[in-house]
């Protein structure tokens, strides 16, 4: 069918590839779609409906910072420095978008195109100061309420927050304790390959107990557990702005799988699993893999944790909370395997115990955004907790039923334990697996 109209011809024999806003014309040649102003964007913009701020939403971004065919004016540096900061990156405006723009690729380019401080600091934080994370952490902890309110102008203050949250020791009491493994199931598809897992820079870092966890589950599984020499996914380094820097940490993660004898990546992280599954494709690098098939071995190795654990039993031991809200982040459906595989496993695993609100809301994180806009970054943060609270119910009574969340992303978590209301827990799923 063709349809020609004032935004072009949009006939399905022009374009035969929809695939990250780009089309391949008869040509072959890549050419990026155009914005239409249609607005259905708007309908899942955490920033708009935290807000109600037009500037603030995809098409509004799209309009003065990508292919549009409405001709807009020519923003000078200071506007083009703000609009790079007012980005989420979460992805679900690219989801809902009849013409596959993708805004968060459009504030990435401009952001490279425009550097400041923030991605300066933002490199450092993640490529240079890894190892001093979990010291971070506990200084963080050891400041003030007041202090750290002092420096959120600054755009420090919601960071803090968030990495005293992170804090070792501080995390959720384990509580579940895996009864079954579905050692047969998984002996069955995947044998004896070797197994690494993707650990991501909190995993890592001020979470180990996390990686300690899914070890433990992987060895319960009857894994065949290696190791691998994995650094940061990269994802949060594109989306600030830093593509060369990210597609270094795509190289060595890819030379360490090579090493490792292209082994199952085994991930517990929602964005290291977007991230991962992005190295694909006309978007993942070039000269990244060595041809088509290593490609697709590679796409065929990330795996989530929760899909190798589907069909597991286990059993609440005391203390474990009456009512568990589930967070579900942003980046969930756009990695690989299963969608949500981490909610349907806690959800077959707790059953009535977990509750999660009708929409999915985002937690406000967004990586650099947090730098430079902390009060929009707080906003969303509060609009998220809003709609768990529509799910639980603790702001009734919160010292009879405090509020108590789970998720299966480390920048939910760091956003979430920054946002949260007095008296909230917050954790990934991980810390509450017990132990045998």
């Amino acid at each position: 069918m063709k349809v020609n109209d004032k935004f072009g011809d949009t006939s399905d024999d022009k374009f035969n590839d929809k695939s990250d806003g780009i089309f391949n014309d008869k040509s072959g040649a890549k050419t990026e779609r155009d914005c239409v102003l249609c607005g259905c964007c708007l309908e899942q913009c955490p920033l708009f409906a935290a807000t109600g701020r037009e500037e603030l939403s995809p098409r509004a971004k799209a309009l003065l910072a990508g292919p549009s065919k409405f001709a807009a004016a020519t923003l000078d540096e200071a506007a083009v420095a703000e609009l790079a900061g007012l980005c989420l990156a979460c992805g679900k405006c690219e989801k809902l978008c009849p013409q596959g723009v993708s805004v968060p690729r459009l504030i990435a380019r401009l952001r490279a195109e425009h550097p400041d401080f923030r991605q300066w600091l933002w490199k450092q934080w993640i490529t240079r100061l890894k190892p001093f994370w979990s010291l971070a952490a506990k200084g963080a902890a050891l400041m003030p309420e007041s202090m750290t309110s002092a420096l959120a102008p600054a755009g420090l203050g919601l960071a803090l927050k968030g990495l005293r949250g992170l804090r070792p020791g501080l995390g959720l009491r384990p509580w579940l304790a895996i009864t079954k493994f579905p050692a047969e199931a998984y002996r069955q598809k995947h044998a004896d390959r070797p197994v690494v897992l993707f650990d991501g820079c909190v995993g890592s870092g001020p979470r180990k107990v996390w990686a300690d966890t899914a070890r433990r589950l992987l060895r319960g599984l009857g894994a065949n557990l290696a190791e691998a020499g994995f650094s940061c996914c990269g994802s949060t380094l594109g989306v600030a702005g830093l593509p060369g820097d990210q597609l270094a940490a795509r190289r060595a993660n890819v030379a360490a799988w090579r090493k490792a004898g292209r082994p199952l990546v085994v991930t517990y992280c929602a964005t290291c699993r977007k991230g991962l599954a992005e190295y694909v494709g006309p978007e993942g690098g070039a000269g990244l893999f060595a041809d088509a098939e290593e490609e697709a071995a590679w796409t065929a190795s990330v795996t989530p944790l929760s899909a190798l654990l589907a069909g597991a039993q286990a059993k609440a031991g005391r203390g474990a909370p009456a009512i568990v809200g589930w967070h579900k982040p942003c980046h969930a459906d756009l990695g690989v395997g299963p969608a949500d595989s981490d909610f349907k496993l806690m959800g077959a695993l707790l059953g009535a115990r977990l509750r999660t609100p009708a929409k999915a809301g985002c937690c406000g994180f967004g990586g650099i955004m947090q730098l430079g806009a902390p009060e929009l970054s707080a906003r969303v943060g509060a609009a998220c907790w809003d709609g768990l609270d529509g799910a639980l119910g603790f702001s009734a009574a919160p010292e009879v039923t405090p509020a108590y969340v789970l998720t299966d992303c480390s920048g939910c978590v760091m956003q979430l334990c920054a946002t949260a209301p007095q008296g909230a827990r917050v954790g990934h799923w991980l810390e509450v697996i017990a132990a045998k």
